[in-house]
């Protein structure tokens, strides 16, 4: 089986398994009392699930489990970071992690797994990139299938333009279980993916990152960031606003351009969900020309 055709196997069965899962988690939820009950600072109407991202990670999990019995050679040191980056957001999600524990938690996960795939650089990158794109996809996470449909874009770029085999296998599991979120999320929400899936996929971005830099080196990893430009600049100008403002960073608020886009009349959830979306595909797609047309090491 040829790498494209792995990647291509891995996202089928990461979007089936987790779209398969998906009731079962609601089920368990449920059960748990995971309700996010909306308040003045929500972009939603009725209480919804809260920590779909555990059907997320089961169908991860379970494919890359399958896809290896098989005889496919995963990377599993990445992986398994990201999937304990998940699990520390299905904590919060339960019952709740202090910020200050959270981000130690992600500068900690970074660095142990950049230590164990490269030198010293490569964990000071993963300290950095870890909180950064964990918390900008969480920021980012907050109306239906923005994060699904951002993600799925983020994969299927990265699909493309990875130099190391290994980074597209993490990027094409991140696209399936997208992929397979979406039914659950877009249009009407029936349940949220909570910290337990922010953190999933701002976790297999980071780990990609990581993958990349140590198989290929140079700043090649730079192009897997290029799809996050949306999310990026929207979390950072959010951020330098509100700082400026002397308002706590860490408290929940309704003030990334996306959230005031969606509360305008005409633009529904699906629609400005689709132009983050179409921004990030864009974005990796001018990075790409530029560097097949300068070259990049």
């Amino acid at each position: 089986m040829t790498g494209t055709t792995l990647a291509l196997a891995l996202a089928a069965g990461a979007a089936l398994t987790t779209t398969a899962l998906a009731p079962a988690a609601m089920r368990a939820l449920r059960r748990l009392d995971v309700v996010d009950v909306p308040n003045h600072r929500s972009s939603h109407q009725q209480p919804t699930l809260r920590g779909g991202g555990v059907a997320v990670l089961a169908g991860v999990l379970l494919t890359a489990v399958v896809a290896t019995a098989l005889g496919a050679d995963l990377p599993w040191t990445p992986l398994v970071g990201a999937v304990l980056l998940s699990l520390l957001g299905l904590a919060d999600d339960l019952q709740g992690v202090g910020p200050i524990t959270r981000f130690v938690a992600q500068a900690f996960a970074g660095a142990a797994v950049g230590s164990l795939l490269g030198d010293h650089l490569t964990a000071l990158l993963g300290a950095v990139a870890v909180p950064v794109l964990v918390n900008a996809v969480n920021f980012m996470d907050g109306i239906n299938g923005i994060t699904g449909l951002t993600l799925a874009a983020w994969g299927a770029v990265v699909v493309v333009v990875a130099q190391a085999p290994a980074t597209a296998l993490l990027a094409a599991l991140a696209l399936g279980g997208a992929l397979g979120f979406l039914p659950w999320n877009l249009p009407r929400a029936r349940m949220f993916l909570g910290d337990s899936g922010s953190y999933l996929f701002g976790g297999l971005a980071a780990m990609a990152l990581l993958t990349e830099q140590s198989a290929a080196g140079g700043w090649w990893w730079l192009l897997l960031l290029a799809p996050f430009v949306p999310y990026l600049a929207d979390t950072g100008s959010t951020l330098v606003r509100r700082a400026a403002r002397g308002e706590r960073l860490t408290e929940a608020h309704r003030e990334h351009l996306y959230q005031r886009l969606s509360r305008r009349p005409a633009w529904s959830h699906a629609r400005v969900a689709g132009l983050w979306a179409g921004a990030a595909l864009l974005s990796g797609a001018v990075a790409g020309a530029l560097v097949r047309q300068n070259g990049m090491s």
